[in-house]
């Protein structure tokens, strides 16, 4: 079978590579979309060691079954699925209270394991759900990074009412504001430096954006916000200079999920968080609870990902998907590979 190999830096190769073997509990997926994660893009720039090449990546997919392990009788040989690729141990004490996405033995496709820049992956039958006829393989492939959202708004939480300031508008922010309207949100501001993703942000719903390039972004939230500051912000981007935007929009007592993962060391006012009661915390993945609502979102049409898409290639096209990822010279947002 065909499959993108990334060697490290820019080097993505298309090969053919052996079939994956279909172990007994597994099925085999014929990947029909993949999505290109920002993530998977930091390794490609180098921004990201977590990745460790040869590697085929690729975890945000969906397909249809083409062959079923032993002892899997939920499943059917054609039927179309999307795929939780985050593989659970089910039995640590992370996993028993609920709390998958920090499970002790946690492992993701495409990063522990081979991934879905591939035209067939073997997953574990129980991490597979059906992907409903009204919705397309795209949106299917939307799933994935809607749950990290989806995780986000319901971790920090997001209440009725609440002023909300999300930074950064990539995939990942954009999917943030849209989580955080269907859970009550009052408001929600968005802010990034790129008009174009503003853009988005606006038609997606946002009731403001702003360009913190060019406007005073705390002095602009506390207008909005009668002078209180907004109760909860989403970080989505993972600098020490964006996480510090995200603490200064903040009223007493406000709330701050970061979901971003770019900086691993930060320098953060800290006396600031303590006297005005700051509730900081982070965000990793998703439970399965959480992917199963991000997909219930996408198919009650409750959560728009279509505008989303921006871009499709062919998977031997691979290397120029990134490649526009990275030049961020056109209005890119999410790049989806066809296998």
């Amino acid at each position: 079978m065909k499959a993108a190999v990334w060697y490290g830096g820019k080097d993505i190769r298309i090969e053919d590579v052996p079939k994956p073997e279909v172990k007994s509990g597994e099925v085999l997926i014929r990947v029909r979309s993949v999505g290109i994660c920002g993530s998977e893009l930091h390794a490609y720039e180098g921004a990201s060691r977590r990745r460790k090449p040869p590697l085929i990546m690729g975890h945000e997919f969906s397909g249809e079954v083409a062959e079923i392990g032993r002892d899997v009788q939920h499943l059917d040989v054609g039927e179309r699925i999307v795929v939780d690729p985050i593989i659970r141990c089910g039995a640590c004490e992370q996993c028993l209270r609920g709390q998958g996405n920090v499970c002790r033995h946690l492992r993701l496709v495409g990063l522990h394991t081979f991934g879905a820049f591939a035209e067939y992956e073997s997953v574990e039958a129980t991490n597979c759900h059906a992907l409903p006829d009204s919705l397309t393989f795209d949106e299917g492939s939307m799933v994935e990074p809607l749950g990290v959202a989806v995780h986000a708004v319901n971790r920090t939480p997001v209440k009725l009412g609440d002023a909300v300031v999300v930074v950064g508008a990539g995939i990942i922010g954009l999917m943030a504001l849209q989580a955080a309207k269907a859970a009550g949100a009052g408001s929600v501001t968005v802010t990034d430096v790129l008009d174009y993703r503003l853009d988005f942000a606006k038609s997606l719903g946002a009731d403001f954006t702003v360009n913190s390039r060019f406007e005073n972004l705390p002095e602009r939230i506390r207008e909005l916000t009668d002078g209180r500051g907004a109760e909860v912000a989403l970080e989505a981007v993972g600098l020490e200079a964006t996480v510090r935007d995200a603490m200064s929009v903040l009223g007493r007592g406000g709330r701050l999920t970061i979901l971003g993962m770019l900086a691993q060391k930060m320098t953060l006012d800290i006396l600031d968080a303590v006297v005005n009661e700051l509730e900081i915390k982070g965000s990793y993945c998703y439970t399965s609870e959480d992917f199963k609502r991000a997909l219930s979102f996408i198919r009650d049409r409750k959560i728009g990902v279509k505008p989303l898409i921006t871009n499709v290639f062919r998977l031997d096209e691979a290397g120029k998907g990134f490649d526009l990822m990275h030049q961020k010279t056109e209005r890119v947002l999410k790049v989806v590979l066809k296998p």
